[in-house]
């Protein structure tokens, strides 16, 4: 069964709050990393220098080892009062003592890539920096605005503010998400391009991406961390876009005695099924999984991404399952009597952007890693520099291997 923009949840016409984070660029050698900014691979930017999560929260819950976790995924996410309050409503919860948007909130997602499929193998900690509220009560986008231009890729991904309804955030350099490096200049009468200084030379946007892409790559150490790369957010879409649908490949060849009768001429098909080839029948059950098929479909408008925010939503499921997933979800052990929500959660092209070179045995399996954090946003203790980490909940499902 096909799922079409036909059928009773029609993607095109509903009203979407879903965010979508694309590989934008390799981290260069001279990029200076910040904890502003949202990025793949690399390496954990902590939220002080002096302040890191405890020892067990950075290691593997299966074979109880630092060695082997990479940073799969390291988000800017700060939270909107207005919004969280609406979800607190809507879940009984009356508690936004802990709620502060000028307060920085860091997602980070581990995986033990020699721990797959194993429990716990995926681990994600949540970091907030207190800081004093703005006078004025200051919005998100106008903070992440102020920020200096020389730097690229500040950019806040998660800003839900009313102002600027994408919770990936405010572009303080210039109203198209689709070009980072471009900034706001003063309205003039011959509407010339916007323009970048950079070393003090005024260079378009489009230079300033030319200059950037030329810079040598950052080399990371292969064997403890996945190559870095930012990235860019769009409000998802379904509109003037034709999606390849699940099909099957045009040079897949089924023989014809996998599909024949076990018996002669007159067998009964209820007393005498017919009988697949053992290739031939999973692809037949892997097809008939109508999760599956929505995922394909869904992620087939825009096949580039590699990460999902939808904070309070539902999860986009990889394959069906027969215990229902957000349903498990705990409440926080060191909160328990609040509840965790849906956050956001990783795509598989990701393993594709992260592993330059992708193995039949050694590379990651997971379908996708969905994050569920604390409503109340509770932490229950903060160093001396106003710190605190904790672990959140994360439900992997795994590419199938039957």
């Amino acid at each position: 069964m096909s799922f079409s923009a036909s059928d009773d949840e029609n993607f095109a016409d509903k009203n979407n709050q879903v965010y979508l984070g694309f590989v934008d660029t390799p981290i260069k050698e001279g990029d200076e990393i910040t904890i502003e900014d949202t990025f793949i691979g690399g390496e954990a930017k902590w939220l002080h220098p002096d302040s890191k999560p405890r020892d067990d929260l950075l290691k593997c819950g299966a074979c109880k080892s630092k060695d082997n976790m990479c940073l799969l995924l390291q988000a800017f996410a700060p939270l909107d009062y207005e919004q969280i309050a609406d979800l607190q409503s809507l879940s009984g919860i009356k508690n936004m003592r802990y709620i502060n948007p000028d307060d920085d909130r860091v997602i980070y997602i581990f995986i033990c890539t020699k721990c797959q499929r194993k429990a716990n193998s995926v681990r994600c900690i949540r970091g907030v920096k207190k800081n004093k509220p703005q006078t004025g009560a200051q919005k998100i986008s106008d903070k992440m605005a102020s920020l200096p231009a020389e730097k690229e890729f500040k950019i806040n991904p998660f800003d839900t503010s009313k102002n600027n309804p994408n919770p990936f955030g405010s572009n303080p350099f210039g109203q198209s998400m689709e070009n980072p490096f471009s900034v706001p200049t003063p309205a003039s009468n011959d509407n010339s391009q916007k323009k970048v200084d950079t070393n003090n030379q005024q260079v378009s946007a489009k230079t300033a991406r030319k200059m950037h892409e030329s810079l040598k790559d950052k080399q990371f150490d292969s064997t403890s961390t996945f190559k870095g790369h930012l990235l860019y957010v769009e409000e998802e879409s379904f509109k003037n876009k034709k999606p390849d649908h699940l099909k099957l490949p045009k040079n897949l060849k089924i023989d014809k005695n996998a599909l024949e009768l076990t018996g002669g001429s007159g067998s009964n098909l209820e007393k005498d099924p017919i009988k697949l080839d053992p290739r031939t029948e999973k692809l037949s059950k892997f097809l008939d999984d109508e999760t599956f098929q929505k995922f394909q479909e869904i992620v087939g408008y825009n096949p580039g991404q590699v990460l999902r925010y939808d904070l309070g939503g539902k999860p986009l499921l990889y394959v069906d399952t027969k215990v229902d997933l957000v349903n498990t979800v705990p409440n926080p052990g060191y909160n328990p009597s609040s509840r965790r929500i849906f956050e956001m959660q990783l795509m598989p092209k990701m393993i594709i952007d992260l592993e330059e070179k992708v193995s039949l045995t050694d590379s990651m399996e997971w379908g996708t890693i969905m994050i569920f954090t604390d409503l109340e946003n509770y932490v229950p203790q903060f160093d001396d520099n106003d710190v605190g980490y904790v672990e959140e909940c994360v439900k992997v499902q795994w590419e199938s291997r039957d």
